[in-house]
């Protein structure tokens, strides 16, 4: 009679990229592997500080009213997204705070006082992606606080008369422009590091620029916030050109400020602090020190990674299918390489769940609201127009996507 072994794969990170992952091994990769070799049986322990997803890219219009994008909507439990698997998956609240690439165990953290918990892999997927300053757009590890921060950004907005913004990206765009619209009264600056959208296409700026002016949003270009200090209920703005803002309500809005790398080895990230990989298929370089042919990496801590969500979905697609031809590989297992088409990284069109995909995002492709009639972005590189940009986002924020994402319903299962 013979006997089933269990290969333990361990996720790090829950959010965009980790639930978007477990869905995915869950519902196609592991049913191929096992269907191709039913002597292995597999368990996915998926490690978190927090219990809940956080859509955000819909951050920018719940900030602006709750009763259209409330709470409930866009923080979803992780442990129920899981029930639906039993024990095939566990979910460990804390955080990796030591890597052993030698032994192939890593330390967690266990938020619940539990104290640290040494997990072994056989296979492992770093997806703790990166924290911004505010919890208005990252998790930063309770839920709730990002909940707080939202609800307590609305109260401020209703009261405010002035309102500094700073971030120069689609965030701090697409909410200037979200307060312009819905709240025309108050006086709204953005103050952009660089240029306006500057990491888009050439033209895209200028046209948000134009946009937002119409708006009435005060945009000030090549200057960056250098300090902040509270005068009574205002904020003092110091810039970095030498003059000082006295606003209401400052809303920070300038990105990544954290990678989220603290328990990984140093010799395995680049100058930014993110993963490097060996191949365009997310596996980890390493350091030749360590056998790391088991390790991958994916979503906004993989090096020279985009940051966006369709970006993820791609990556999703190439990482699951080099972990499965990996483990086939190693079973005697044949694979196969797929062509790797336009389409080949969207969940459900592949016929075959053991074949390694190639990395083909929708390149340079991007859709930034300026309120909820239009916007600025590209399409594979082209700019796109004002409504297109409405009917796809700026109307929603994309709120429609939530339900298969959380569910795993996005991923068929096989």
């Amino acid at each position: 009679m013979s006997t089933t072994s269990t290969h333990e794969i361990v996720i790090l990170g829950a959010n965009y990229a980790g639930i978007n992952l477990v869905h995915s091994l869950l519902r196609q990769s592991i049913p191929a592997l096992i269907k191709a070799n039913t002597s292995q049986s597999y368990h996915v322990t998926l490690v978190s500080p927090n219990t809940h997803f956080f859509f955000k890219p819909a951050a920018p219009r719940a900030i602006l009213d709750p009763t259209q994008i409330p709470a409930e909507k866009i923080f979803r439990s992780i442990p129920d997204a899981l029930k639906q698997y039993g024990d095939k998956c566990t979910l460990l609240q804390g955080k990796a705070t030591a890597l052993n690439p030698e032994a192939r165990i890593v330390s967690v953290d266990a938020t619940t006082g539990s104290g640290t918990q040494d997990l072994r892999y056989d296979s492992l997927f770093i997806c703790t992606g990166t924290t911004s300053s505010s919890p208005l757009w990252t998790l930063h590890d309770n839920h709730q606080t990002s909940i707080n921060a939202l609800a307590e950004t609305n109260k401020l907005i209703a009261s405010a008369q002035s309102i500094l913004i700073a971030g120069g990206g689609p965030v701090g765009v697409e909410t200037a422009g979200e307060i312009a619209h819905f709240w025309p009264d108050k006086a709204v600056v953005l103050v952009a590091g660089g240029g306006v959208l500057d990491k888009l296409k050439p033209g895209v700026g200028e046209k948000a620029k134009k946009m937002l002016a119409q708006a009435k949003v005060e945009v000030l270009e090549n200057v960056k916030v250098d300090d902040t200090s509270a005068d009574g209920a205002a904020t003092v703005v110091q810039l970095s050109d030498g003059t000082a803002r006295t606003v209401d309500l400052y809303v920070d809005a300038r990105g990544v400020s954290k990678v989220n790398n603290e328990f990984l080895p140093k010799s395995w990230l680049d100058a930014s602090g993110r993963v490097v990989t060996r191949d365009p298929y997310f596996r980890v370089r390493g350091d030749g020190q360590a056998d790391v042919g088991s390790v991958y990496v994916l979503g906004d801590i993989v090096s020279g990674s985009t940051n966006t969500a369709i970006e993820l979905d791609a990556h999703v697609s190439t990482v699951t299918s080099s972990f499965a031809v990996d483990v086939a590989s190693k079973a005697g297992v044949d694979t196969a390489k797929s062509g790797g088409g336009l389409l080949s990284w969207v969940p459900g069109l592949s016929s075959n769940a053991i074949a390694q995909k190639e990395f083909k995002p929708l390149k340079d492709t991007i859709l930034v609201p300026i309120g909820p009639n239009g916007g600025v972005g590209t399409g594979m590189g082209w700019q796109v127009p004002s409504l297109l940009v409405k009917k796809a986002k700026a109307e929603r924020f994309l709120v429609e996507l939530i339900e298969p994402l959380v569910s795993g319903t996005k991923y068929a299962q096989m």
